[in-house]
């Protein structure tokens, strides 16, 4: 009855904010050291988090993200000619939602004398994305101009999805920083089940034909870098999935009241 006692009271929640940057893997742009020095390998887009967590024990947690923010990629951050010649350039505005287990490799809790630990995590979620391109300084929503011909005569294809599933996994260090205040830094990764984050999974369509069926907007971002078309060029890679990085800092606050914490947390 004693350990069944301090196992209930060791349990707390967390409410976390956090921020930090995001790197995108796909199509467009390459995760690489280029002429440009590190651009293409460390983050460049911004993201926010907030994080529900429940600690089960001094290894165990789960924890609920909704994390909202960017990604994006150039491909003038590629070495190779294809991508320089396609010059492609995107955002895409993302909402996360993800459930998530941690393990914790040493002890942990938060305001007790074992105050650090490296940690893992995976889980799963679902997220939401909007690819858009600049023109005129503006930046365009790219998925109604369909720039692989979809819906239209050009292209079988149908308009891709809004949503998609979402695999994160992880490694982080979350350190005690009081009774009730904690810090995590970590770095994850985003598997998706989606290849249109960039707008760029399949072949070109004409686009003069395409300006025809939509507009001149459509054909621009169908084709920036004026590639000579033919029929079955690849536009990107279609037997591939997005993935993304995610790094940055969290700060949690303990919302249990410290009167029904276990004395040795």
């Amino acid at each position: 009855m004693l350990t069944f006692s301090i196992g209930v009271r060791a349990q707390y929640y967390e409410l976390g904010f956090g921020g930090g940057g995001t790197l995108f893997h796909g199509d467009v742009g390459a995760v690489a050291f280029n002429a440009e020095g590190f651009r293409g390998l460390l983050p460049n887009q911004p993201v926010g988090t907030i994080t529900l967590r429940r600690q089960f024990n001094w290894h165990w947690s789960t924890r609920f993200n909704f994390s909202r923010g960017y990604i994006g990629s150039s491909d003038s951050w590629a070495k190779d000619d294809f991508k320089s010649n396609r010059d492609i350039d995107f955002r895409t505005e993302i909402n996360e939602f993800a459930i998530m287990t941690e393990f914790n490799f040493w002890p942990y809790a938060t305001g007790s004398k074992k105050k650090q630990s490296f940690y893992i995590f995976s889980g799963i979620g679902l997220t939401g994305y909007n690819p858009q391109g600049l023109y005129n300084d503006q930046w365009v929503d790219l998925r109604p101009l369909g720039t692989e011909g979809q819906q239209t005569d050009l292209s079988s294809q149908l308009f891709y999805g809004t949503t998609t599933l979402t695999v994160p996994m992880g490694i982080g260090l979350r350190k005690s920083l009081g009774k009730d205040i904690s810090m995590t830094a970590e770095i994850g990764w985003r598997s998706y089940g989606s290849d249109y984050l960039d707008d760029t999974s399949g072949d070109y369509v004409d686009a003069s034909e395409l300006a025809e069926e939509r507009n001149i907007m459509a054909a621009y971002f169908a084709n920036p870098g004026s590639v000579p078309f033919t029929n079955g060029l690849a536009r990107g890679n279609a037997n591939t999935k997005d993935w993304s990085i995610f790094a940055g800092v969290t700060l949690f606050y303990n919302l249990n009241p410290r009167n029904e914490r276990c004395r040795e947390f």
